[in-house]
């Protein structure tokens, strides 16, 4: 082959390689305007991601963000339809069936008036499914649910802080107007204020790529270009046109998570209307404090108030506060604007154990020693905590995030990061790290005992004169605490206890409670620690749940049952907040 052939093959080679490339190129997808005008306006689908971010996009369909709102369909609902489908409760008797056209709710109310309501979409897909039914055009979370973890139909009455009811609808919730705004990507309700009604548009059902890397449109169009993907791939290359979390401002990118892990009004409150017409203004990467401001517990709504949803210290006692709760920590106040902890620190969103979206390695001190690397050598972390390196008292987060923050059938850790305080329990009714682990212990021995071992950090401390403190403080909360406290501590004894001791406690707790998520904590310890027994129903109204009671009482002596009652009823009887109502 002569030259002038080698130039004229090389020639078409390369115009054949760009007339593919320009062909390509122009079969792009075109992507900038769509949705013009409305708030999701250059929002993709997460398909349209997946194109060129396959691993992202198959690590994401692993979290239960992805599955926060779906469809309901055979591919996604979980409950049981077909076997233990049932379920009584306030003289209502809910059937749960399908059929090659969906899945249904059936009941038959106490009048023998019949209904059925078709299940729409599925809302959960970790502890709690939810369901959505459409009424008049609009979404309702219906209040009858399935409880994941114990595989059983269930009420919403036994999910949310409130005592007994006889209101079967109690949490029955549009879901247009309030769920929407967190569990998808850009709500718009098209609220009419005149017609009370909505006509719900979101981007994309569930938590996608939308929620925190924003719009898409625009990158996606620039990424067509295989010269620029390469140059950005090494880090060249103009402007990529997306927001990454993990590559802007920490406390920007914080936002994106506290947008929906922190409870918040719109700021001003009018802007209300433009959020119930329009839809939710907030993109991944914008201030969130330009259009809401964070709730405290001095926060008011209206003639509503959120002080119950805070400990005393104002500390959320709830989950989706952890934003709150993350920015009063002095991890993040003495740290530098910008760049300091934030949700990523921990936690990341494409990898580890989907169960909390955290990796082994962040379940374990590294979390803190990343920053606090003076505590890395077992033998600085036991001098520290005074525990032996590889016992519980020696895990930071034991300490300083203890579980004292409920949502959905569980207690967390609290993202207010502190240190214990134990005499705050006496003075303020704050929980402390403590007594969580040592559930049969007082709160008096654990001041003592942080006296002794922190002799300088705790030299004011001082024990409570009030004896009701010199009861192991598990028992004490069990019963003299309000509701959230009573289920916090035996979710503790749960953990922590020793069921010889505990379980009696637990049962008169099951037996006389008048809040069913408190009787859900304790039922949960009986059954872990008596398998063989039969399972105690946490919603079974007292007369109800009689025999099961007597028969768990035959477990223990007589006279463990009377000092047991005896002790309980001399701790109710100093309870002050009895009638706690906190949740959605």
């Amino acid at each position: 082959m002569t030259n002038s052939d080698v130039l004229r093959s090389i020639a078409i080679t390369a115009a054949a390689v760009l007339v593919v490339a320009f062909a390509v190129f122009g079969m792009r997808g075109k992507y900038v305007g769509t949705r013009e005008g409305k708030a999701d306006e250059n929002y993709l689908q997460s398909t349209d991601c997946r194109v060129c971010h396959e691993e992202h996009y198959t690590s994401w369909r692993r979290t239960h963000h992805s599955r926060m709102t779906q469809e309901a369909g055979g591919e996604t609902v979980q409950g049981d339809f077909e076997r233990e489908n049932t379920l009584e409760y306030l003289g209502v008797k809910a059937k749960m069936t399908r059929d090659a056209e969906g899945f249904y709710f059936e009941l038959t109310n106490p009048d023998g008036s019949r209904e059925k309501h078709k299940i729409e979409r599925t809302v959960g897909s970790r502890r709690i499914e939810q369901y959505l039914i459409k009424n008049n055009g609009q979404y309702y979370r219906f209040p009858i649910a399935y409880d994941l973890m114990n595989r059983r139909w269930m009420s919403l009455n036994g999910s949310f802080f409130y005592p007994d009811s006889d209101n079967f609808d109690q949490h029955l919730a549009q879901w247009d107007v309030n769920c929407v705004f967190c569990h998808n990507v850009k709500a718009q309700p098209n609220f009419d204020f005149r017609t009370r009604l909505a006509k719900t548009e979101v981007s994309e059902l569930g938590i996608a790529c939308g929620a925190c890397h924003a719009q898409g449109a625009e990158h996606a169009e620039l990424a067509a270009n295989p010269l620029r993907r390469n140059l950005w791939r090494f880090g060249g290359g103009d402007e990529k046109k997306i927001v990454d979390p993990l590559g802007i401002d920490t406390d920007r990118s914080m936002m994106i998570c506290g947008h929906c892990h922190g409870q918040r009004m719109p700021e001003p409150q009018t802007r209300i209307r433009e959020i119930l017409t329009k839809g939710d203004p907030f993109d991944a990467g914008d201030d969130l404090s330009k259009y809401y401001k964070p709730i405290h517990a001095d926060s008011k709504l209206g003639e509503m108030t959120f002080e119950t949803r805070f400990w005393p210290d104002g500390s959320p006692r709830l989950t989706a506060y952890e934003y709150q709760g993350l920015k009063a920590s002095p991890c993040f106040t003495k740290g530098k604007a910008g760049a300091r902890i934030n949700c990523l620190s921990c936690h990341t969103m494409h990898g580890g154990d989907v169960k909390g979206q955290i990796t082994d390695e962040m379940r374990t001190n590294l979390a803190c020693t990343q920053c606090h690397t003076e505590y890395k050598a077992p033998e600085a972390v036991a001098k520290h905590t005074k525990h032996e390196a590889d016992s519980a008292g020696s895990s930071c987060y034991a300490c300083h995030m203890p579980k004292v923050v409920y949502g959905v059938q569980t207690f967390h850790p609290t993202h207010q990061i502190s240190v214990p305080r134990p005499e705050m329990t006496a003075e303020k009714g704050v929980p402390n790290a403590c007594s969580q682990c040592h559930v049969d212990k007082s709160l008096n021995w654990a001041i003592n005992s942080s006296k002794e071992m922190w002799p300088e950090y705790f030299k004011d401390a001082k024990p409570s004169s009030n004896g009701e403190f010199d009861r192991p403080e598990t028992i004490r909360g069990l019963f003299a605490g309000d509701a959230l406290t009573r289920a916090m501590m035996a979710d503790a004894l749960l953990r922590h206890g020793n069921s010889d001791i505990a379980a009696p406690f637990l049962l008169e707790s099951f037996s006389t409670d008048n809040y069913p998520i408190v009787r859900y904590f304790a039922a949960n310890g009986l059954s872990a620690w008596f398998p063989a027994v039969t399972r105690p129903d946490y919603l079974l109204f007292a007369d109800d749940r009689k025999p099961v009671v007597e028969e768990w009482r035959r477990r223990f002596s007589a006279e463990r049952v009377r000092e047991t009652e005896q002790a309980a009823a001399a701790l109710r009887a100093v309870r002050k907040n009895v009638d706690l109502e906190v949740g959605e």
